[in-house]
C-alpha cells in the first residue's frame, strides 16, 4: 500500500476499490478501472453520483435491494437511476442482489477481467443483522466492553 495524489492515481491498477464520497460528479470512472477490478460504492449525493454509467454499464451489477435501488431521493441510488433514466443500461442490467451472491442463488463473477460493482444504498435490515453477528461473535469469544448510555 502506498500513499497517492489523487483519486484518478488510486483508481488505476487497483484490484479493489471501495468509494464513500459525497461526490456530485463521479469520482469512480471507467476510464481509471483495470479488468477484474471490484468497486464497491456506498457513496450518496442527492444531487449526484459517485460512479459513472459507464462503469455500471461495463460491470456486473450488484445491489442491496431491486426494489430500493432506482428510488427516488433520499432512497435509491443516482448511479444506478441516472443510468436508467440515460439509456446507458436497462432494469435488467441488475445481476443479483448481494443476499442472492451470499445464499449461492446467482453466481458471482465468470472470469478474472469481469468488472464488479457492488453498489449500496444502506439498507437498515443488512446493517441490524451484520451488528448482531458482530455483537454474538464478541459475545461467545468474551470480549468487548458493556457501556450504559443514558
Amino acid at each position: 500500500m502506498r500513499a497517492v495524489d489523487s483519486i484518478a492515481d488510486a483508481c488505476r491498477h487497483a484490484d479493489i476499490i471501495c468509494g464513500c464520497t459525497h461526490a456530485a460528479e463521479p469520482v469512480i470512472t471507467r476510464n481509471l478501472i483495470d479488468p477484474g477490478t471490484h468497486v464497491t460504492s456506498v457513496g450518496y449525493n442527492i444531487d449526484g453520483r459517485e460512479v459513472d454509467g459507464e462503469t455500471v454499464r461495463d460491470s456486473l451489477l450488484v445491489v442491496e435491494s431491486r426494489a430500493t435501488i432506482t428510488l427516488p431521493p433520499p432512497a435509491g441510488a443516482n448511479d444506478i437511476a441516472w443510468a436508467i433514466r440515460d439509456g446507458i443500461i436497462a432494469q435488467d442490467h441488475i445481476h443479483a442482489e448481494i443476499g442472492e451472491l451470499v445464499a449461492g442463488t446467482k453466481p458471482g463473477r465468470t472470469s478474472p477481467e469481469q468488472l464488479t460493482l457492488y453498489k449500496s444504498v444502506g439498507n437498515a435490515v443488512q446493517d441490524a443483522a451484520a451488528a448482531a453477528l458482530v455483537f454474538r461473535r464478541a459475545t461467545d469469544q468474551g470480549v468487548g466492553r458493556d457501556v450504559v448510555l443514558g
